[in-house]
């Protein structure tokens, strides 16, 4: 992967420029707002107050094992959704660096990237509050949410940038696009348990690569130890991606400037 890796490369130096794109995106989004980003955090909270008791009941679980379940899936699945659905203008909405500065193509992933971990830190906030009032199983192991966010991000990075050059070349896909995340939010283990589904139909959720992550990422959240076939299943996911994608931006790399 020597092309892509390389552009990673002179996308990791030019780490001033992408961070502070991604902060000015934010900013410039809350623009004359009085609380600014915070309405990020309060929308999620707002979120979590009005689906927790609704789907806890519904699902007959208790608040104590269903609220944190639920905050962590929505907080992550947040983080996958926004990486992908904003990948698909990344390219379209940089058209006049792209046109104009021979700048690497990762870099417009990794400022959509950088843009979703500053809304990322500010939907986590609420989670003090919650595991105050919900603990979770506290332990050393709660630190595996750092491989498994690393991990999650190369996936979700790759996969945007696949993102990026198919709906560039085909406008019609970002509406697909958004339809299909809209799809995998209902079928990937966020507002409902895996362990509810029958034993023999719970592979068809588990089909679904975002199962995986998500349940990944918050196991290692709660203070569960993931099992190894989800580390080994995530990872060569991951790696599959960034392979598409290295062989996806060779091929078109040319030709992106001429798309948009």
């Amino acid at each position: 992967m020597d092309s892509l890796t390389s552009e990673i490369k002179q996308s990791i130096k030019l780490f001033a420029l992408w961070r502070a794109l991604a902060w000015n995106d934010v900013v410039n989004r809350y623009r004359r707002s009085v609380l600014g980003p915070f309405w990020i955090t309060l929308s999620m909270a707002t979120t979590l107050l009005a689906m927790g008791p609704l789907y806890g009941s519904l699902f007959q679980l208790s608040l104590q094992d269903f609220l944190p379940h639920l905050s962590l899936g929505l907080i992550f699945w947040a983080l996958c959704t926004g990486i992908i659905l904003e990948s698909s203008t990344a390219f379209n909405d940089a058209a006049h660096f792209i046109r104009q500065t021979p700048l690497p193509f990762p870099l417009y992933i990794l400022r959509v990237t950088w843009r979703q971990l500053i809304i990322l830190l500010h939907n986590v906030t609420v989670l003090p509050v919650l595991f105050f009032i919900y603990p979770p199983h506290w332990s050393w192991t709660m630190l595996l949410i750092i491989p498994a966010l690393l991990v999650t991000l190369l996936f979700l990075g790759s996969v945007g940038l696949i993102t990026a050059v198919l709906c560039t070349r085909y406008r019609d896909l970002a509406p697909i696009v958004t339809s299909m995340m809209t799809l995998l939010f209902f079928i990937t283990p966020i507002i409902w348990q895996l362990s509810l589904l029958p034993a023999e139909h719970r592979f068809l959720a588990q089909l679904n690569p975002f199962t995986h992550f998500i349940e990944l990422l918050r196991g290692s959240g709660l203070g569960e130890t993931p099992a190894l076939l989800e580390w080994g299943l995530t990872l060569a996911l991951a790696l599959f991606a960034a392979c598409v994608a290295n062989l996806l931006i060779t091929k078109k790399r040319t030709r992106i400037a001429y798309w948009i």
